[in-house]
């Protein structure tokens, strides 16, 4: 009889781990499913990314396109502001010719030429170029040196004579003031 026990219990528990590994069959099943739909899910949010991306991507290059032709356009306006600023200085140096084949009156053509020398300036100065200070003594950055003198009337480092003058566009050099600047005798020794 208690062999019938044992097997009656055997096929018991066999019934309990069948009925055990439906129910995990069932749960697994269930968590299949779940993960297929996440699965399904993100692929589709995957997608839309995907879709999202070329666009900016697109659109960037749209952009980068636009910005190049915008770039070129303002080139282009400045230039033509330039130009048609530097029109009226040639009209009114035209005028002071024609005045001068005209007129044996040379202060008079003088003057002209002092106002169109002030016009030009004042178009360089509203465009932000300046001419370069040379009252404050050598300054490598902003001066070249073309000769030095020696002298004792002088300070070291003063600018003498200026051979050519410099400019600044914005507070940055374009083109360096020639200059001759002194020197004391013994530094011109020590050079030599």
């Amino acid at each position: 009889m208690e062999e019938k026990e044992k097997k009656q219990e055997e096929r018991e528990e066999k019934e309990v781990s069948i009925e055990e590994c439906l129910e995990q069959n069932k749960i697994l099943s269930q968590e299949i499913n779940q993960l297929k739909e996440k699965l399904k899910k993100t692929e589709e949010a995957a997608k839309r990314l995907s879709m999202l991306y070329q666009s900016l991507q697109k659109e960037f290059e749209d952009y980068k396109v636009r910005m190049r032709k915008e770039k070129e356009e303002a080139k282009e306006e400045g230039a033509l502001r330039l130009a048609k600023g530097f029109m009226e200085i040639i009209d009114n140096f035209e005028k002071a010719l024609e005045s001068a084949q005209k007129t044996t009156d040379i202060n008079a053509l003088m003057k002209g030429i002092q106002m169109i020398h002030y016009q030009l300036y004042s178009f360089l100065q509203e465009h932000g170029i300046e001419k370069i200070d040379t009252s404050s003594g050598f300054n490598p950055l902003e001066h070249e040196a073309v000769e030095t003198v020696i002298s004792k009337e002088h300070e070291p480092n003063e600018i003498i004579k200026v051979i050519q003058t410099g400019y600044k566009f914005r507070g940055r050099t374009i083109r360096p003031a020639k200059v001759i600047v002194a020197i004391p005798p013994e530094e011109r020794e020590e050079i030599t």
